[in-house]
């Protein structure tokens, strides 16, 4: 039902307000647009059960019943707040109603290099370079206690990566067997790559054997249950087809009654015949006629039975292929993540194995240098900014500090001559995972 135009105006002019007076959440200023990953709590003042959080996912867009998929990338608070409204009134739903929007979380800084913990750091407005650095413990102090520990942290980083290589084949392996599903096929296509990985893999030749076996359980199970509903449409077809076959037979003898009742009806005129045996063939033709109604009503409920099950198939395709395709989408979104999750500890490890341990032995006297280096995304574009300590931060923002050492101070030679530049043993990066 259509709300009050101007209660609907009232509430519309204060959802920025709402906003700023919100102290948990990100201050909506006209300059921060919305990105993915960022959270926002959105309020819509006609239809309470629609508020709530909204993650932003990976395409830029955030899903609310009953609109749809609306995309909110590169838009301020304000912009997502009007066009959801617009949204309701091109929907026909209701007068444009009242919305707020609030960012909840943004997207976290990361930090790299040399620092004590790098790692990601929830962003606040107005976040410089130095004070991320400060949340990350610092620049990297090489008599500090904790780089005792980098062997331990290598080995739980690097167990972790594998895990989320596993995760990834195993998504992969879901995803193609939904979409398999989804085109009712018997047989999934699995990725050239997982397959062949799985001749090696005992593990994920299970994993292809268990989805195969999902994928002809589902299918099988919804066959079952179409070609049941199919075989009851044929019996009622059927049961129309005698049904009118009776219906002309029925004909047949109210035509003959009819003749009958003509003759009789003369004779009676002339006294020829009783008025019993007229009674008799106008009963008769009053059961016929009767006859004739009950077969009509008879098909119409035959035919009505059909229309249910026609139905009923329809409703279970519509709803196999709606969760079907929201599962696709949540696996998209779960590899998403594992793609971020494994850039992030391929960094770490990085810095474990490979730049901490060839800096440790640098003496007091030695000569170096310290770079800071903003990457950030940019129309889809990483753009890389030399930065200072007081270069402000963006949500999503990677910081990269160097420290770099001249090679004459220390007698090191370059990086490759110091054979640590091989890659963590028996880690692999599977396709489709970012390098």
């Amino acid at each position: 039902m259509k709300r009050n135009r101007s209660w609907v105006n009232f509430v519309g002019t204060t959802s920025l307000l709402l906003c700023m007076l919100d102290g948990n959440a990100v201050r909506a200023t006209s300059d921060y647009v919305v990105r993915a990953d960022d959270k926002l709590k959105i309020k819509v003042f006609q239809y309470p059960e629609l508020s709530g959080e909204y993650k932003v996912r990976a395409n830029g867009t955030i899903s609310i019943a009953p609109l749809g998929d609306i995309p909110v990338n590169g838009l301020s608070t304000k912009e997502i707040a009007n066009q959801i409204s617009e949204r309701f009134v091109r929907a026909g739903i209701s007068d444009k109603p009242g919305t707020s929007v609030e960012v909840l979380e943004t997207r976290p800084v990361y930090v790299l290099g040399d620092v004590q913990k790098p790692g990601e750091y929830q962003f606040r407005p107005g976040m410089t370079v130095l004070q991320v650095v400060s949340l990350a413990g610092g620049w990297l102090r090489f008599n500090d206690p904790g780089l005792m520990r980098l062997d331990r942290d290598s080995i739980t980083i690097t167990g972790e990566m594998r895990n989320l290589v596993r995760r990834y084949y195993e998504l992969t392996a879901r995803r193609a067997r939904l979409n398999a599903e989804l085109v009712m096929k018997t047989d999934v296509q699995f990725p050239a790559e997982l397959v062949a990985r799985s001749q090696s893999d005992p593990g994920l030749r299970q994993l292809i054997d268990e989805e195969r076996s999902l994928l002809n359980i589902h299918v099988d199970a919804l066959k079952t249950q179409i070609d049941s509903l199919e075989q009851n449409r044929s019996l009622y077809e059927r049961e129309i087809e005698a049904i009118g076959r009776q219906i002309e037979a029925n004909k047949v003898q109210a035509a003959s009654v009819e003749k009958e009742l003509v003759e009789v009806r003369g004779l009676v005129k002339r006294g020829l015949t009783t008025i019993g045996r007229l009674a008799n063939l106008e009963r008769m033709q009053a059961q016929l006629e009767m006859n004739e109604q009950g077969f009509q009503t008879l098909i119409l409920r035959s035919r009505q039975n059909i229309t249910q099950a026609d139905q009923r198939i329809f409703d279970l395709k519509s709803e196999r292929n709606a969760s079907l395709t929201a599962e696709v989408q949540k696996v998209r979104m779960d590899i998403d993540d594992i793609s971020v999750r494994f850039d992030t500890n391929k960094s770490l490890l990085v810095e474990a194995k490979v730049t901490v341990p060839t800096l440790v032995g640098v003496s007091d006297g030695a000569v170096e240098t310290r770079s800071l280096v903003v990457v950030r995304m940019q129309d889809g574009k990483a753009l890389t900014i030399d930065a200072s300590e007081h270069t402000e931060l963006l949500p999503g923002d990677v910081l990269r500090v160097q420290r770099s050492i001249l090679p004459d101070a220390l007698g090191i030679g370059p990086l490759e001559q110091t054979g640590l530049a091989a890659p963590a043993a028996g880690l692999t990066t599977p396709a489709g995972v970012k390098q």
